[in-house]
């Protein structure tokens, strides 16, 4: 079964409109505020940035840095291309299993730091940078810089990245400091939520699928699975009884995937085990099964945004 959010719903009348929860959506929102003329003496709330990035310890909103600028670009490909005299063009052999494979990519951003005391913004500055170019502390060996960066652009999804610098340029006339943050990591960014998971603060309602990811196996089944984005690792756990067959999108017929059966070493279980496969872009990969148990599907959605 698969749900799935449409972008554009009918009301009473049973005319169409764009979906409520579409991000092409925008219905007027005044919040405007009132108060008597004169003197006033209530108390007076400082604003604080509403839009930023997290990374690691770090979070742009709490320390008050104003988000001015986001650069994201497409990552370059590796590119394996040859040409043949007399020939137009040239011939691409980038693809592999169809899929295109991207170098990192580069994310900037640009951040303000307004304050009248120099001070006081070399030292946000100062605790920024180190905030964001430090590893949290883990029990065991990270051998990995990449962390996870989320940004209140895009809700749904986050980013695998290091941060590779920070920079600053000040003025000390307007009592602003500018912040240029560049990261460098994966090409994709990658849903919060797993594909099967209705977090609705997590969604994109626009491209989102919540899909069905746990199926009992008995005899034949094949099912659909549906991607919106780039090629995804799916990784499924399966509990069986008996040889369980997979016959994966792409992949020939003739040579499938065969998982053993659940079997015991001492007092020590070993199940049928997690196998791992690319789910292609696009609606209804069929995958067969053949056999007895269970699999459960465990993926996240890869987008280029």
């Amino acid at each position: 079964m698969v749900i799935m959010v449409d972008e554009y719903t009918s009301d009473s009348n049973g005319i169409y409109k764009r979906n409520v929860f579409s991000q092409f959506h925008h219905e007027p929102m005044p919040n405007y505020k009132f108060h008597e003329l004169g003197i006033y003496t209530g108390d007076i709330s400082e604003v604080n940035p509403d839009a930023g990035i997290q990374f690691g310890g770090f979070d742009s909103a709490k320390e008050g840095w104003w988000l001015s600028k986001r650069e994201f670009s497409t990552p370059e490909e590796y590119e394996v291309v040859d040409s043949v005299p007399y020939q137009q063009g040239e011939y691409d052999f980038s693809v592999l299993d169809n899929q295109r494979f991207f170098k990192p990519r580069t994310i900037k951003y640009e951040f303000l730091i307004i304050d009248d005391d120099p001070q006081y913004r070399q030292g946000s500055f100062d605790q920024g940078m180190n905030e964001l170019m430090k590893l949290p502390y883990q029990e065991t060996d990270v051998d990995n810089a990449y962390m996870d960066l989320y940004d209140t652009g895009a809700p749904a999804y986050k980013f695998n990245v290091k941060c590779k610098s920070v920079s600053s340029s000040d003025d000390d006339e307007k009592g602003v400091m500018t912040v240029t943050v560049e990261f460098k990591g994966d090409p994709f960014a990658i849903s919060r939520s797993r594909a099967d998971e209705e977090i609705w603060d997590e969604m994109d309602f626009d491209n989102y699928f919540v899909q069905q990811a746990y199926y009992e196996i008995n005899g034949e089944l094949t099912l659909s699975l549906d991607n919106p984005g780039m090629p995804t690792p799916v990784n499924m756990e399966i509990e069986n009884s008996s040889d369980v067959v997979i016959r994966w999108p792409g992949e020939s017929r003739s040579n499938p995937t065969i998982v053993k059966p659940i079997t015991k070493v001492g007092d020590e279980t070993i199940h049928g085990g997690n196998v791992t496969k690319i789910l292609p872009s696009g609606s209804n990969n069929n995958i067969g099964f053949t056999g007895t148990g269970s699999v459960r599907f465990d993926f996240h959605y890869r987008m280029m945004y």
